[in-house]
């Protein structure tokens, strides 16, 4: 019976020691299965947390996108009006360069005009008609004139024409004619 008791002390020894060592290795299994879910969801939360962090920076990102893009388009549409106000000056300098360039080139037809008039048709006079209106046709050069009494006193000479005290009358001469009807006077240059 010693025997048995001591059989039976050694058995239930060493099944506690065999209930222990499964305990401990279920702490164990318990402990590294823990481990790697937590593991794996820490993978894979890594990669979801990146990806939301990601997403939030996109939306970021696109918000000031769209911000910029819509200050650029305003940005654009201010240049596209500046540069059509600008080609709108530039039109109109070159329509204001045109019109100084046919006004100045009518400007020269007459200065060469009277210069002509004056250098070889007219000696110095003094007409006594104040100030009528004087249109020249020089029927050579195909030129006519507009001008002030003092334009046609330069013009007439002693030997085209000559005035009465009222600036009336016709009278040709060797170089042209002169017609008065009141204020205005039409000269005709046939040299």
């Amino acid at each position: 019976m010693k025997m048995l008791s001591r059989l039976l002390k050694e058995h239930q020894a060493k099944q506690n020691e065999r209930k222990e060592l499964q305990e401990k290795r279920r702490r164990e299994a318990i402990a590294a299965a823990t481990c790697l879910t937590e593991a794996l969801v820490d993978h894979l939360n890594v990669g979801v947390a990146q990806a939301y962090v990601n997403q939030r920076k996109l939306d970021h990102e696109v918000k000031t996108l769209q911000v910029q893009a819509g200050q650029f388009s305003k940005q654009t549409a201010q240049w596209i009006s500046m540069v059509e106000g600008f080609n709108q000056a530039l039109k109109e300098i070159g329509d204001v360069e045109n019109w100084a360039r046919s006004i100045e080139m009518d400007m020269r037809t007459i200065a060469t005009a009277l210069e002509y008039v004056h250098k070889v048709f007219l000696p110095p006079t003094v007409l006594p008609y104040t100030n009528p209106v004087l249109r020249i046709v020089d029927y050579k050069s195909r030129t006519c004139l507009k001008g002030s009494a003092k334009g046609i006193k330069a013009l007439c000479g002693r030997n085209l024409v000559k005035f009465d005290q009222k600036g009336k009358g016709v009278e040709e001469g060797p170089t042209g004619s002169v017609t008065s009807e009141g204020p205005e006077f039409t000269a005709s240059i046939w040299s």
